[in-house]
């Protein structure tokens, strides 16, 4: 018997209309099983789209068992979509183990691209680099998390954070006192009926921090340029 197929499907950040032609059809006629971080949500976008397919969870605290039980259906023959809540799987969730799992015996893996918020504050920072530093959510013990950022003041580029709303206040406090000459831009609910941009100086936004609303899903950018 060969082995099933497992594709990595970038899913909408927010807007379900963003997900690319070749993800549903590859849902709709390829999948035998969707895995993804939250059922309720990635149901949503199948039924927005009328494709009926069994869904199982699959999250950062899953069991490296529970990862060899998917890996055994794609080895029995079965082909697996894996999603994530939102954007392109492997950045900051479990796609990045079960990849491994099942390439390591033989498993066909095929990406199929599409949304990032990654990419997309990228592509309207106006910020002009070939060096991007992406570090997904930073440590959220303060200690720790001002010591992530400061070995990357050493480095030019674009540094790019996802942050929560209950501890982005927080960061662009630390990101005043590490970066303080540099731009940034600040990103909440990308797509999203409420989206909206900050951009503008370190200062200028730090001083002007209680403007910034406290909701939704945040990804920050700061252009550094080392001295």
């Amino acid at each position: 018997m060969e082995n099933g197929t497992l594709y990595i499907i970038a899913s909408p950040i927010g807007n379900l209309e963003d997900i690319t032609y070749r993800a549903i059809n590859i849902l709709r006629d390829k999948t035998d099983y969707v895995y993804c971080e939250d059922t309720r949500r990635t149901r949503k976008l199948l039924n927005h789209y009328n494709i009926k397919i069994p869904t199982q969870s699959l999250q950062n605290y899953s069991s490296n068992a529970k990862i060899n039980r998917t890996v055994k259906i794609l080895m029995d023959g079965k082909s697996i979509s894996y999603l994530t809540d939102s954007g392109t799987p492997g950045l900051s969730d479990p796609g990045s183990k079960l990849v491994q799992y099942a390439r390591q015996e033989g498993i066909p893996i095929i990406p199929i691209p599409g949304p990032s918020s990654l990419t997309s504050i990228i592509s309207i920072s106006g910020f002009a680099s070939n060096n991007i530093i992406f570090t997904g959510f930073l440590s959220k013990k303060e200690g720790k998390k001002k010591r992530e950022l400061e070995k990357l003041k050493v480095l030019n580029g674009v540094i790019v954070i996802f942050e929560s709303p209950y501890r982005i206040k927080k960061l662009i406090k630390v990101l005043y006192e590490i970066f303080p000459d540099s731009e940034i831009i600040i990103a909440r609910e990308m797509t999203k009926v409420f989206e909206e941009f900050i951009t503008g100086s370190m200062i200028d936004i730090y001083n002007n921090i209680e403007n910034i609303k406290e909701l939704g899903e945040f990804t920050v950018a700061i252009m550094n340029k080392k001295r």
